[in-house]
C-alpha cells in the first residue's frame, strides 16, 4: 500500500515533465520555421561599394615645359625687352627744321569794293527817314509821310512809365472809338455808373495798337479798365512823334471816359 500511493506523484511528475518538453520543442519549431519564412520574404539588398579615387597625372615631355617652367625661361626676354624699350624712348626725337613761311600774296580784286566811300554830307543826304514819301491811299504809308520834315516842336509828351518801365506816351487818336464799339465790352457791374479806365498799349502799323495792359480804373473794382483792354484792337491811334519822326513800336497811354448818361465812351484823352 505505500509503495502504490508513493509511485503515483512521480508518474505524475514525469507526465507532465514529457508534455512540457513536447510543448517547448513544438513551440521553438514554429518560431523558427516564422523566421525562416521572414527571411525568405525579404528583399536582398546588395551592400554600397565604396567609390574609387581616380587620380589623373600630367607628365611634360622634353619639347613642353611647365607653365611655372615658361614664365621662368620667358622672364629674362621680357626684362631684356622693357630695358631696349626704355632706352629707345629716352633718346632725344632731332629736332626738324623749321619751314619757312609761304609768301603772302595780296588778294585779286574780280569786283567792285565790299565798301562805299561816302562824305558826311552824301551821308545825311541818304538818310530815307527824311526823303518825302510818295502819295499813296495806304494809312500806312499815310503814317510815314507825316514823319517827313518838322523842327521837333510838334514832339508828342510823355504820359509816364509802362507796367515795364517802358516810355509812356500820351495818345493822339486818329479815329475815336465810338460808343457802339464801345458797348459789347462793358461789365454789368459797370453799368450806369461813372468812371474811366486806363491801359498802355505798344502801337504798329496801320495806326492800330496790341499787346494792351491795364494801368487803372475809376470807381476801382467797376471793370473799366478790363473794358477798354478788350475793345483796344478796334483803336486807332497815331504813333508818337519824336524829333520829327514816327515811333512804331512805342507805347501809348489810352484812356477812356464813360458817362452815365448814354452809358458808353465818349472818347479817349491823352493825358
Amino acid at each position: 500500500m505505500l509503495s502504490t500511493t508513493s509511485a503515483s506523484p512521480v508518474r505524475r511528475l514525469r507526465v507532465s515533465l514529457r508534455g512540457r518538453g513536447v510543448a517547448i520543442l513544438l513551440a521553438l519549431a514554429i518560431e523558427l520555421l516564422i523566421a525562416l519564412l521572414l527571411l525568405w520574404m525579404a528583399p536582398h539588398v546588395e551592400p554600397k561599394q565604396k567609390p574609387k579615387t581616380v587620380v589623373f597625372g600630367i607628365e611634360a615631355s622634353e619639347g613642353d615645359k611647365a607653365p611655372a617652367e615658361k614664365d621662368a625661361a620667358k622672364a629674362p626676354e621680357k626684362a631684356r625687352k622693357r630695358a631696349g624699350e626704355k632706352a629707345e624712348a629716352e633718346q632725344p626725337t632731332p629736332p626738324t627744321a623749321a619751314l619757312p613761311p609761304p609768301p603772302v600774296t595780296p588778294p585779286v580784286s574780280s569786283g567792285p569794293p565790299s565798301f562805299i566811300v561816302m562824305s558826311r554830307r552824301d551821308y545825311a543826304a541818304s538818310d530815307i527817314a527824311k526823303a518825302p514819301a510818295s502819295q499813296s491811299g495806304d494809312q500806312g504809308n499815310t503814317q510815314t509821310a507825316e514823319a517827313g520834315g518838322g523842327s521837333g516842336a510838334d514832339d508828342t509828351p510823355r504820359a509816364g512809365t509802362g507796367p515795364h518801365g517802358e516810355t509812356l506816351y500820351a495818345a493822339d487818336w486818329y479815329r475815336r472809338p465810338t460808343n457802339t464799339q464801345l458797348q459789347p465790352y462793358l461789365p454789368q457791374r459797370a453799368l450806369g455808373r461813372e468812371g474811366w479806365g486806363e491801359v498802355a498799349c505798344r502801337t504798329i502799323e496801320r495806326y492800330q495798337v496790341t499787346d494792351c495792359q491795364e494801368l487803372g480804373e475809376f470807381p476801382r473794382g467797376s471793370g473799366y479798365a478790363g473794358a477798354v483792354r478788350q475793345a483796344a484792337f478796334q483803336f486807332r491811334v497815331k504813333a508818337p512823334r519824336v524829333n520829327s519822326r514816327l515811333m512804331i513800336g512805342s507805347w501809348v497811354r489810352i484812356r477812356i471816359t464813360y458817362s452815365q448818361r448814354d452809358g458808353g465812351g465818349d472818347g479817349g484823352d491823352a493825358d
